[in-house]
């Protein structure tokens, strides 16, 4: 019980990272609506539903990307 606790700890954590980083490169308003919108990039999951199966990783790339201007 207390590892499923620090798990999603961190997985709240992350999330505000994420969402942090996001708005240094896209306007606040529209993060929530992506977070929540079905994606092609994630293979049509939503941004939150790949960070809960634990892939933080990918919508960190779309970051990276996105502030470097490397087309994805």
């Amino acid at each position: 019980m207390a590892g499923k606790k620090k798990q999603h700890g961190n997985a709240a954590r992350d999330l505000k990272a994420l969402r942090r980083a996001l708005a240094h490169v896209v306007k606040a308003e529209v993060i929530d609506p992506w977070l929540q919108k079905p994606n092609p990039s994630f293979d049509g999951l939503t941004p939150l539903e790949v960070i809960e199966r634990g892939q933080i990783d990918r919508p960190w790339a779309m970051v990276y990307r996105l502030e470097s201007g490397v087309p994805g």
